[in-house]
């Protein structure tokens, strides 16, 4: 009887222990196969996915998801990687990779991608560099391990056929300098340049063939070079234009034919000079020699020149140059943008006369001409004169006037037909002007032409200034007087009348996508007329802040001194808007203007202008009034760049996005809005970095000492298995003995 009470619960108290033991190891590896058997089955359904973010920036629009699943060719997305890179730009490649396996997954296939080292497979380098143009950076390394300079990759082509679109370093990224001195490294918008890209190569053109077809001219590739006294590093760029000549001629066939011309001798080089402007080039006033390096793309009576002065130059890069010139010029691939902006220098016959008698007065620069290469890249653009007889060409999709100036009656009304036929019409106007005379700024009053045309939709373009107190700072030339000598700075100084338009400032979305603000420089408030526009929607873009006001006051803008008004005095103000819908003609009770008759040249037949009825009514399109022109302006533009200032690259952005909300391209517009404002953690200063990353390894090794101190004390105060079991049987002797 007693012995059976010693042994409580029938079992000693060992084998428990060991059962228990077994019992816990069965259940966590039950718990294991369980897990490995879900995510075996979780892995198969890739398309459950949660997007937490407010903006929903982790999922695929549904402008992707429909272009995607349109598709009926395949797509080829190579993607450049080195994985020896900069460690900024190495978390960016997986999520790269994750969104083109999404692009595979709803496009059922047809988008296939491939992630390759150029550094580490030769032919992946020979194809990127030789075809597709893809060529490595040169990226600084300093961390506390390693100091140096490495070549890595990081590109991405989206092929179709023997067309791709190709997105380097800087088409991808964005880096953000921060106020500690580093820098914030992201991407810059993967999807829209993703998605931009496949339509291009789908909807574009579909094969270098049917491009050579749609021109209509012979294409003739002039190459004025000297090989045998080239410098070093362009020795390269003569066998790369000959590749790329001969795969441009296997395509044209007899549209398409190259010629080079060495000018070694004194009456080729007259020649040249005379025909294409070509003179001898050197590399600076040490180098030692001149050559010759030129390439003209003729198209026609149209000659565009060719930059072949770059290092490292392939045959890919110079055979994309010479498409994308071509795609320029042939109808039909890509919209068109007409451009009207006021002629910069003397006009032809005042220069021809002057030439005559022999003085060459020194022309000033373009003006606007930055904003065209900026649309250069995705438009074809094209100047347009208002004061033609024939008005504005039919193949312009868009039509972007800038500065307009005194417009006759006749420039007015052939705008006013543009709009009537369904045109897309950009105004960018104001009351003013803004120039450097004798290096001083002066902002002078101007008249547009406009203000009745607007007036009659319900647009108001008033004579005043916005000034904001929220603005952006002026730079201002300074002399400091130093020790080795006068140096000349600049100083940043407040300066209310560049209005610098952000946050509730961006009113529409989808116009102001993936901008920050926007720079309007002496602009001009809007003010809509209600009952005019009863019959269109009034659509609102950009408006001053709350602490902005106006002024007429011409002599205050050559002050960087001001007072912020009372609070009482200072409203928002509206600097664009658009209207959409069905507009009535000006000239409905008017009539069309009398076109300028000019004389034919003697011996040419003169034909009387046609008898014009104009149009009264427009179908369904859209007109934006931007109440500034200076925000676009390269001498504005350069002015603000002195001192690393002004927002005219956003400014150009900005303009490409009116473009593309105009022409009804809001899939790519809506695409790009997403993401605009990016929303970061606070960043820590250098002390707390110091005692986090301390912490990360301290705190580590004080559990780790915790736990082997508890164990060492558990050990010391817990009696030995053995010790209790030779208890027990003492115990059990006793009994018996008793």
């Amino acid at each position: 009887m007693t012995e059976q009470t010693g042994m409580a619960g029938g079992r000693p108290p060992i084998l428990q222990r060991n059962k228990l033991r077994w019992s816990l190891v069965l259940t966590l590896l039950l718990v294991a196969l369980n897990l490995v058997a879900f995510n075996m089955l979780m892995a198969r359904r890739t398309g459950l996915r949660l997007d937490l973010t407010q903006e929903g920036l982790y999922s695929i629009t549904p402008a992707t998801q429909r272009l995607l699943a349109s598709l009926d060719d395949d797509v080829l997305i190579h993607g450049y990687f080195s994985r020896r890179t900069h460690p900024k730009l190495a978390p960016l490649v997986p999520q790269i990779e994750d969104l083109l396996a999404e692009y595979a997954a709803l496009s059922g296939g047809r988008v296939k991608y491939e992630i390759l080292d150029p550094n580490n497979d030769e032919m992946a380098e020979q194809v990127a560099n030789d075809r597709f143009g893809v060529n490595s950076t040169p990226f600084r390394l300093a961390s506390k391990y390693e100091t140096g300079i490495v070549n890595a990759y990081f590109a991405l082509v989206i092929q179709r056929g023997d067309q791709y679109e190709r997105y380097g370093f800087d088409d991808l990224i964005e880096v953000e300098r921060l106020p500690d001195g580093d820098a914030d490294v992201h991407l810059r918008n993967l999807e829209y340049d993703l998605t931009r890209a496949i339509k291009k190569v789908v909807y574009g053109f579909n094969s270098t063939a049917d491009l050579f077809a749609r021109v209509e001219e012979p294409v003739r590739l002039i190459a004025i070079m000297t090989p045998d006294s080239l410098p070093e590093i362009l020795s390269q760029v003569p066998e790369a234009l000959r590749t790329a000549a001969q795969e441009l001629e296997e395509k044209g066939g007899d549209k398409f034919e190259y010629e080079e011309i060495d000018p070694s001798d004194e009456i080729l080089q007259a020649e040249v000079a005379r025909m294409y402007g070509a003179g001898p080039m050197s590399l600076g006033i040490f180098s030692e020699g001149t050559f010759y390096l030129y390439g003209f793309l003729q198209v026609g009576d149209r000659v565009e020149q060719l930059n072949l002065v770059v290092e490292d130059i392939t045959s890919g890069a110079l055979r994309e140059a010479i498409e994308s010139a071509l795609r320029r010029q042939a109808p039909g691939f890509l919209k068109t943008v007409g451009i009207v902006a006021p002629s910069s220098g003397l006009p032809p016959e005042i220069m021809a006369q002057l030439q005559m008698q022999g003085r060459m007065p020194q022309q000033p620069p373009p003006e606007f001409q930055q904003v065209k290469q900026y649309l250069g890249r995705d438009y074809q653009v094209t100047d347009v004169e208002l004061e033609t007889p024939d008005g504005v060409p039919s193949v312009v999709d868009v039509l972007l006037v800038i500065k307009p100036k005194n417009l006759s009656e006749r420039a007015l009304y052939n705008l006013d037909q543009y709009l009537m036929r369904g045109g897309r019409v950009i105004l960018c106007a104001s009351r003013f002007e803004t120039t450097l005379a004798g290096g001083q700024l002066q902002v002078l009053p101007i008249q547009t032409g406009l203000e009745d045309w607007l007036a009659s939709f319900g647009i108001d373009l008033r004579d005043t200034m916005v000034l904001d107190d929220r603005n952006q700072p002026l730079p201002i030339p300074e002399v400091r007087r130093t020790v080795l000598g006068n140096i000349r700075t600049w100083t940043l100084k407040p300066y209310p009348y560049l209005v610098e338009v952000r946050d509730d400032g961006l009113v529409n979305p989808q116009v102001t996508a993936r901008l920050n603000a926007v720079g309007i420089y002496w602009g001009s408030p809007l003010v809509i007329d209600e009952e005019k526009t009863t019959d269109l929607e009034v659509m609102e873009i950009l408006r001053s802040s709350q602490r902005s006001w106006t002024s007429s006051n011409l002599m205050a803008t050559r002050s960087a001194e001001y007072e912020v008004p009372p609070a009482d005095e200072t409203e928002p103000h509206l600097l664009a808007v658009a209207l959409g819908g069905r507009f009535k003609s000006f000239f409905a009770e008017k009539g069309a203007p009398r076109a300028d008759v000019r004389m034919p040249p003697e011996g040419e037949e003169f034909v009387p202008p046609r008898a014009e009825v104009p149009l009264t009514m427009s179908p369904e399109t859209r007109l934006v009034v931007v109440g500034n022109a200076a925000f676009i302006s390269d001498l504005v533009g350069s002015l603000l760049s002195q001192a690393g200032g002004g927002f005219f690259a956003e400014n150009l952005a900005f303009v490409e996005n009116l473009i593309d909300w105009t022409t009804l391209d809001n899939d790519l517009v809506s695409i790009r809005a997403r993401g605009a404002g990016t929303r970061r953690l606070e960043r820590l200063d250098p002390g707390s970095v110091m005692v986090v990353e301390g912490a990360n390894y301290v705190l580590p090794a004080l559990v780790l000492l915790a736990l082997g101190g508890y164990r060492f004390w558990k050990r010391r105060h817990t009696i030995p298995v053995v010790a209790v079991a030779a208890t027990s049987r003492a115990g059990t002797r006793r009994s018996r003995e008793s």
